[in-house]
């Protein structure tokens, strides 16, 4: 099966719970899912530094977006080893000179 469309999914449920603490949160995704599905990381953005770290550290968040992840249909063998990350315009400004490939890499 293939999981674009499951992923697509679950990058607006994932989007969904972050906007709930962070309106103007973003999300996006990638990995070699092809190869196996535990090859995946899922990455929220936020416009600052204290958006991305109350994100961070709000309870049981994490947890939410891997109950996403299978509510779309993600292989539930390969949920517990896909990574998040979260991080904010302004550090990627700070730091990578506004560029996400160089913070991402």
């Amino acid at each position: 099966m293939p999981l674009q469309p499951v992923i697509k999914d679950a990058e607006r449920r994932i989007l969904e719970l972050a906007r709930r603490h962070c309106a103007k949160s973003t999300v996006f995704s990638f990995g070699a899912v092809e190869i196996n599905p535990v090859h995946f990381a899922v990455w929220v953005t936020t416009p600052t530094d204290r958006e991305r770290d109350r994100l961070k550290t709000t309870p049981g968040l994490e947890d939410s977006f891997r109950a996403a992840l299978l509510a779309a249909g993600y292989p539930a063998q390969a949920v517990p080893q896909v990574g998040f990350a979260y991080e904010s315009q302004e550090t990627v400004d700070r730091v990578h000179g506004g560029n996400w490939w160089y913070a991402v890499k």
